[in-house]
């Protein structure tokens, strides 16, 4: 069995963790290699390497105190992923065993990371997002900032799988915000002011990369209503 880990910081309860992982098909579009995933059928495909197990997976989920496993059953082998969180720090472990072992120890340590990194973004998008209430596809948002704006976005995107949207909103004072997301990506960010003054970025940026810099001196310290709308 090849195995490769790695360990990122997270300063959120495991209750947050959980909620995350407890929706895989939410969470699983946003893991490096993710292809595909209808109920527990799962594709991945590791591009440009030796062995590339781009084929179909059953997913088992299982949760005990503290710690969580994915497990990836295929026709050529199993690939085993384990949460583990240790005080303020989470590790994932990536395991496989079956055909091409020798050539995977590159594809799962960016398995491991890649993995980490979302994880620990989407905690945090829960715990910071201003969301203060949502139904369907409304809602509204108290007072956005340049640091939990990303948060919004990052939530948005994980409730609706990594499909591409288009975010709406407007506040009392007719400030309008739109930002639209495809691919997984912030390609276009646009805010217009009570004048009708617009601020338009065009952008290429990962959601799960999105910081504060994006928004920085935009008029969104608002509340605002908001719709979002799937592409």
């Amino acid at each position: 069995m090849k195995t490769k880990s790695w360990e990122i910081g997270l300063p959120y309860p495991w209750e947050s963790l959980q909620v995350v992982l407890s929706e895989p098909e939410k969470t699983l579009p946003f893991f490096p290699y993710f292809e595909s995933i209808s109920g527990t059928k799962v594709r991945f495909k590791v591009p440009r390497f030796i062995f590339n197990f781009g084929y179909e997976f059953d997913l088992a989920v299982g949760f005990q105190e503290g710690r969580a496993v994915y497990t990836f059953t295929g026709d050529k082998g199993i690939l085993t992923i384990t949460f583990e969180m240790e005080g303020k720090r989470l590790r994932v472990t990536a395991s496989w065993a079956g055909f091409g072992e020798a050539f995977m120890g590159k594809p799962l340590e960016n398995f491991a990371r890649g993995i980490a990194e979302a994880i620990r973004d989407f905690c945090s998008a829960q715990a910071s997002c201003p969301v203060a209430k949502i139904s369907g596809n409304e809602g509204v948002v108290e007072h956005i900032t340049p640091e939990t704006a990303p948060a919004l976005i990052k939530r948005v995107s994980w409730e609706l799988e990594g499909r591409d949207f288009l975010l709406e909103g407007k506040a009392e004072d007719g400030t309008r915000l739109s930002a639209e997301v495809r691919g997984g990506k912030l390609v276009r960010l646009v805010v217009e002011d009570p004048s009708g003054r617009r601020s338009v970025i065009e952008s290429d940026v990962p959601v799960l990369e999105l910081d504060g810099e994006v928004f920085r001196g935009l008029p969104l310290e608002k509340r605002f209503e908001i719709k979002v709308r799937e592409l």
